[in-house]
């Protein structure tokens, strides 16, 4: 849900960045800020919640603080290294490229997560074993 109005500010970046308002492009700056925020936290959490019920972590806290710190540590050094292609990246192609290559990492991180979105949302029916027929 996030990922496509996020996807769509990108697009219009793409586009307009050169000619919008200055407010505008705060606005916009801004409200992208709060959709990338919340599906961080939520894939966090989520990929915590999922290690806590897992056998090899299950009723041990630290491992579980080490795997979710692993976690948030590679995701910021993720971060980090597109950082680092937004400056050249800007400066051979110009701005409406490295919103382009923001919005091709925005749908690489939501196809990858799509197995997992798919799994919450379409959860696998239990059967039940007074029907079922041996």
């Amino acid at each position: 849900v996030f990922m496509c109005p996020l996807f769509v500010f990108l697009f219009v970046f793409s586009i307009c960045s050169e000619s919008l308002n200055t407010y505008v492009l705060l606005a916009m700056l801004g409200m992208m800020g709060i959709l990338v925020g919340g599906p961080n936290n939520i894939i966090t959490s989520a990929v915590a919640a999922d290690l806590a019920s897992h056998p090899s972590v299950r009723g041990n806290n630290k491992s579980l603080g080490t795997v979710t710190g692993l976690i948030n540590g590679t995701g910021a050094i993720t971060a980090s290294v597109g950082l680092l292609a937004i400056g050249p990246l800007s400066k051979a192609y110009g701005w409406s490229a490295v919103w382009i290559f923001l919005m091709g990492c925005t749908a690489a991180g939501t196809l990858l997560m799509s197995p997992k979105i798919y799994q919450e949302l379409c959860p696998p029916k239990e059967i039940d074993a007074e029907k079922v027929i041996v």
